[in-house]
């Protein structure tokens, strides 16, 4: 006889309000000085790929999030009307780099909790706009439940 047996499912949404208060974030988008898209146009744009990134096909249980994927799958489709793309954590003791890499435990799938609320367009990347203090551009922490660590660079999936 067969049997199923049904697992229960967690989403783990990343950077919105929906998002754990640790995995918030602000995403900080450099508008390329010779786009035509306007800065709604963009926040929109923005909020789409990263929606398609995230689509629950792409992604497996357990997954690892890898910051620099992400930001060369925005980056790759909206060239040439964004120049810089990154994520600043919005909690007080996390700092910049804080959210590049992030675990999902064996019963977690991604999913972007992102909306254009969190998105603010800058015009350049300087140490109070990634709140980041001299020296310190990169936090790790570790968390029974989160399991967040920094890095720069995974090959999850591309």
């Amino acid at each position: 006889s067969d049997s199923v047996i049904l697992n229960s499912v967690e989403f783990k949404p990343l950077f919105g309000e929906k998002a754990a208060e640790e995995l918030r974030a602000t995403i900080k988008v450099i508008r390329a000085a010779n786009s035509t898209a306007s800065i709604s146009e963009i926040k929109n744009l923005v909020i789409q790929n990263m929606n398609n990134y995230f689509t629950l096909d792409k992604w497996d249980f357990g997954d690892t999030f890898y910051f620099s994927e992400l930001s060369t799958y925005v980056m790759s489709s909206l060239s040439p009307d964004i120049s810089s793309f990154v994520i600043v954590p919005r909690l007080g003791g996390l700092s910049f780099g804080s959210l590049f890499e992030i675990k999902s435990s064996s019963d977690e799938i991604f999913v972007s909790g992102a909306t254009v609320d969190d998105i603010e367009i800058i015009s350049g990347i300087t140490s109070s706009s990634i709140k980041s203090v001299a020296g310190t551009t990169t936090q790790s922490t570790t968390s029974s439940q989160q399991n967040i660590t920094s890095s720069s660079y995974g090959a999850n999936n591309g």
